[in-house]
């Protein structure tokens, strides 16, 4: 049963958002986690707010109705919080600042975007798409390309590459603890998004594997990747995100290989339809109990 008030400090468990009539957060007080929405006047400690910061605040805890269930299951929500009074507490965790910091300079240094592709450009490199118009998004959607206003695994790609000439004038053992550093850094900074998670734990484990000369083939550090983020958190398996990675995952281990071999014409042209192709399939399922079918 949820108590009939709270007051105490809570820690935001994600950015706030605005609303239309307000700001919503989702806040972790006394063991549990709420949804809560606050007019404007009185969600001035909010400005500037990230994950990890701390708010005093009092409010009635309420059912949460009406919320697709797996959203609410994903994200541990016990229910809707009424917030009564609002203030700015201790400062957040040194690896949540950390992360705060870093979002905040990239934020700052796309300001010189309009209005319409900041938003974007914020979502494709730290998952930030709070700001995104619904045009734009109902035109990602429609187009099929909506996971591209999300971090994924390639940006973690990404980051490796970028970090790779530096990370290799060192030996191999500190090569594969500073991998394994920017990868957390990276989940964190991302919010821990869970395509991010799967990308992250996958690219950790291949570090550990290579770094210690073994052989792990891209089904077992897949499949280890699962088990894991599962036993860390069961409730990942109500997050569609979490779903359609795995699964786009696993279509590219194990199809486009027997789909690569079955395709006519040039090795250049051959790999990367096979690569799109079975993601697209591995994925196909999921995307038509979403959107009623596939772009």
């Amino acid at each position: 049963p949820l108590p009939e008030r709270l007051d105490g400090v809570g820690v935001l468990a994600g950015d706030p958002t605005d609303e239309q009539y307000g700001v919503r957060f989702i806040v972790d007080l006394d063991g549990r986690r709420y949804v809560a929405e606050v007019d404007r006047e009185i969600a001035a400690p909010l400005r500037g707010a990230g994950t990890g910061d701390h708010l005093w605040l009092s409010g009635r805890p309420s059912p949460l109705r009406g919320a697709p269930e797996g959203w609410v299951r994903s994200r541990h929500l016990a229910g809707r919080l009424s917030v009564r009074s609002l203030q700015r507490g201790p400062p957040a965790a040194p690896w949540y600042a950390a992360a705060n910091s870093v979002r905040r300079t990239l934020t700052a240094g796309a300001a010189s975007f309009d209005d319409d592709r900041r938003p974007l450009y914020l979502g494709m490199v730290i998952g930030d798409d709070r700001q995104l118009s619904e045009l734009r998004q109902h035109r990602f959607r429609t187009a099929g390309l909506n996971h591209l206003t999300a971090v994924s695994g390639q940006n973690v790609a990404f980051l490796i590459a970028v970090a790779a000439p530096a990370l290799s004038r060192v030996g191999r053992r500190s090569r594969a603890v500073l991998t394994l550093v920017l990868l957390v850094a990276m989940v964190l900074v991302t919010r821990a998004d869970p395509s991010v998670l799967r990308a992250g734990v996958m690219a950790g484990l291949a570090v550990l594997a290579v770094s210690t000369g073994r052989i792990a083939p891209a089904v077992r550090i897949l499949a280890l990747t699962i088990t894991i983020l599962l036993l860390a958190d069961p409730l990942l398996v109500h997050a569609l995100g979490f779903r359609l990675s795995i699964a786009a995952t696993a279509g590219l281990v194990v199809l486009a290989g027997p789909i690569e071999s079955h395709l006519p014409g040039p090795a250049w042209l051959r790999l990367p339809l096979a690569v799109t192709l079975a993601a697209q399939l591995a994925t196909a399922p999921l995307v038509v109990g979403l959107n009623g079918g596939i772009s």
